[in-house]
């Protein structure tokens, strides 16, 4: 079972999960202010991070699905909320196609599209050297919120990345997310969604972009911009995100 922390005790559960470089500590500044009287939070670590690097895997989005679903088994949760950010938006869309009614809505916070991962060559070519390099991975941090919030940021990230994460799971998520798209699927699926982009967010995250994708494929979605962040709002504007968060989740109640 996927590693977790639960958090509130609420009679609705809502299970998280994180992005490619990150584990569950990047809900952590956001957390603070979450509704935990409505709601019970599970921060997961999917397989290869945090306290699931020893789940070895395929590191696929059906695989990680799967993974969500068994654990809201063994939390007794019938119906649930998906979050997911960045890589595991994605990953949280698999969740909604293959959790079907039980899945009662989704956030996804500056998320992949269902369609695949679809950055520039260039940018491809920097996110897998990022895995390894640490000359990409501060590039890829400055690039993804903006190129505005300086080098204690980037240290910052690079440090919450290089001690949580497999390499190999990390390349495996990387092709998974690149290569097995299941837009076809998900398409019209009307499972209430938030979609949450950042202000200075880099393609394919720019809120435009989120807006004639997500907006267009999914009937019941919703866009709320966070201002002054790029790809990680639930850091760099946390209160405001817990509120977007708490807002949208009670009016799924």
């Amino acid at each position: 079972m996927l590693a977790h922390e639960l958090y509130g005790s609420g009679s609705e559960g809502v299970i998280l999960m994180h992005d490619f470089y990150g584990c569950k500590d990047t809900w952590t500044f956001a957390r603070n202010f979450f509704d935990t009287k409505c709601f019970t939070y599970a921060f997961c670590e999917v397989r290869g991070y945090g306290e699931s690097r020893h789940l070895l895997g395929e590191y696929t989005p059906r695989e990680a699905a799967s993974d969500v679903i068994e654990l809201a088994d063994n939390l007794g949760w019938s119906e649930f909320h998906i979050v997911g950010h960045s890589m595991s938006g994605m990953l949280a869309q698999r969740v909604v196609l293959d959790g079907g009614t039980r899945v009662k809505s989704a956030i996804l916070n500056t998320p992949v599209a269902a369609s695949g991962l679809s950055f520039t060559p260039e940018g491809f070519e920097i996110i897998k050297g990022s895995i390894t390099s640490n000359q990409l991975l501060e590039e890829a941090f400055d690039a993804l919120t903006g190129n505005r919030l300086g080098q204690q940021w980037i240290d910052f990230k690079v440090r919450q990345t290089r001690g949580t994460r497999l390499e190999k799971a990390q390349f495996g998520y990387l092709d998974s997310l690149s290569n097995q798209g299941f837009l076809d699927e998900m398409e019209g699926n009307t499972t209430p969604m938030l979609v949450i982009a950042g202000e200075y967010d880099m393609e394919p995250f720019t809120p435009d972009i989120l807006r004639e994708t997500f907006l267009r494929w999914y009937p019941n979605a919703e866009l709320v911009v966070s201002r002054n962040a790029g790809h990680y709002p639930q850091q760099e504007t946390p209160v405001y995100v817990a509120k977007v968060i708490n807002d949208f989740l009670r009016q799924q109640l």
